[in-house]
């Protein structure tokens, strides 16, 4: 706090300096004022006033904390687009990833999502809903992004293998995972898999491929280049909403399919 205090001491001198036309004038005068405040007995003085206006002020603390907040968030967001700027041949042409939707869609959203992560599930049926309505304008990549420990990996991989055997069968797979409640045992997984027509015997085969491995791993170096990616992350035609915050998805769709005409 004192900290504080000395540290707005400081711009407070110096502030209070600001007023006179001629500029060399009124860097003599900060200048001055410097070298006031660091008197000892000036710097107390004003380090006081400074501290009593705080007191009776303290909203001055709580808007100068939301304000670096906000730029702190700001330049994690700039971050964020510039590493998905240089990325984007990763992002959004790697050809192992599963693709639903038009090829030649003007919009292209990807997903990086874990099928064991609640906020996931409250944006699929988001995703779902998208694809009814604009799957002629809208294409979805979806990236293999398991964190939530062994049941998400195995997910991962038995989707991969769907993607990889019977490429049809992957989006209907993808929503029975997603929208499963509850624990994801391998039997469930098979269950799901055989509901959606899957040849559940050599998708088995297939999970433990070094091509599925290098895949997901791939997936994994990508998400740390990128930054902070947690799930669900999605990129909208260059345009990021991290997190379940579907009226910023529904935002971004929107002007993403606008500006496609």
């Amino acid at each position: 706090m004192r900290r504080l205090i000395a540290a707005l001491a400081a711009s407070f001198a110096i502030a209070a300096c600001s007023g006179a036309d001629d500029a060399s004038a009124q860097a003599d005068e900060m200048a001055g004022a410097q070298q006031a405040a660091q008197t000892p007995r000036d710097r107390e003085a004003i380090e006081e006033i400074v501290r009593s206006y705080l007191l009776e002020n303290p909203e001055v603390i709580e808007e100068a904390l939301m304000e670096l907040q906000r730029r702190a968030r700001d330049r994690e967001r700039m971050g964020l687009v510039q590493a998905v700027e240089s990325e984007a041949e990763r992002i959004y042409n790697d050809d192992r990833d599963p693709v639903i939707g038009a090829a030649n869609a003007p919009v292209t959203v990807v997903e990086f999502f874990d099928y064991r992560c609640p906020y996931c599930a409250l944006t699929n049926d988001w995703v779902q809903t998208t694809l009814e309505e604009h799957g002629d304008q809208v294409r979805f990549v979806f990236k293999e992004f398991p964190i939530n420990g062994a049941a998400s990996t195995e997910a991962a991989r038995a989707a991969l293998a769907v993607w990889r055997l019977q490429p049809d069968a992957y989006g209907d797979f993808h929503d029975r995972v997603m929208s499963a409640t509850g624990p994801l045992p391998s039997q469930r997984i098979n269950e799901l898999a055989a509901a959606s027509g899957v040849d559940v015997d050599a998708m088995r085969a297939e999970m433990d491929s070094e091509e599925i491995t290098a895949h997901l791993e791939d997936t994994r170096d990508l998400a740390r280049t990128i930054g902070r990616v947690g799930t669900p992350f999605f990129v909208v035609d260059g345009m990021i909403v991290n997190g379940a915050d579907l009226n910023g998805l529904d935002r971004v769709l929107e002007t993403a399919l606008q500006r496609a005409g």
